[in-house]
């Protein structure tokens, strides 16, 4: 991956001269804002990859701003990471249900944490290609058996069109019908994000839950990949990163 140019809304952390050539040579480009006003008017003017938000920020309301920059047409593709000393539940909670497409605890090495960036933004590109024509998938979860549409699928996951409620962390086991085939497609795989569905341009943006493929059984691997690669459509990009 080349130069990654990152916004950073914060008070103090990525904004000295010392953390900036320390990032620099990481390949990360620090841009620095204080404000929601500040950061608008940088991303209007130039290039931004990656958006790092700091909710210790005593000036800002991170969650108003992770909400004005996702519902933005222009902006709102541009991944979000929300970063705190804060480890409680409740504030992992408040960053995931913002929008924000990561949360990391801090401190971190910068190391360790631009490698969770440059994951995050390899995830994004991966996940480009959205396949066509129907895909079911039936999996087995507290105990009951359930089916559903898979919304879009990528080399790395998928996501269920369903309203269930299943929290990020959880495996389950998938078994996925590809077209007219008769042989599933057999996988373990490991809930990443919940999506609601939203308004996005004049259409409706699919919702459901991403789940990030793991474990393959027999030639699943394969099989997948010979589907994506005759029916990917590149012309839109999926609503979430695996």
């Amino acid at each position: 991956m080349s130069q990654i140019t990152m916004l950073s809304v914060d008070e103090k952390t990525l904004t000295s001269d010392l953390d900036r050539a320390g990032y620099r040579k990481m390949g990360i480009s620090v841009k620095s804002a204080n404000t929601f006003e500040e950061a608008a008017k940088t991303l209007e003017n130039m290039h931004i990859d990656i958006i790092v938000l700091n909710m210790d920020h005593t000036k800002v309301d991170v969650l108003d701003v992770v909400k004005k920059i996702k519902s933005a047409k222009i902006w709102g593709d541009i991944p979000i990471v929300l970063t705190s000393v804060q480890s409680a539940p409740k504030i992992k909670q408040l960053a995931k249900k913002s929008g924000a497409d990561l949360f990391v605890e801090q401190p971190l090495p910068r190391d360790y944490f631009i490698e969770k960036l440059k994951n995050l933004l390899s995830q994004q590109t991966r996940g480009q290609q959205r396949v066509q024509g129907f895909i079911g998938v039936s999996f087995s979860w507290k105990g009951k058996s359930h089916s559903c549409q898979v919304g879009d699928m990528s080399l790395t996951g998928l996501l269920l069109s369903t309203d269930l409620d299943i929290p990020s962390g959880e495996i389950l086991e998938l078994q996925i019908t590809l077209g007219a085939s008769s042989k599933p497609v057999k996988v373990k795989g490991e809930v990443v994000r919940q999506i609601q569905a939203r308004k996005h341009g004049p259409g409706i943006e699919e919702g459901g839950i991403g789940v990030r493929f793991g474990i393959f059984q027999a030639d699943g691997q394969q099989r997948i990949e010979s589907w994506v690669a005759r029916t990917s459509d590149t012309s839109n990009k999926m609503a979430y990163y695996l």
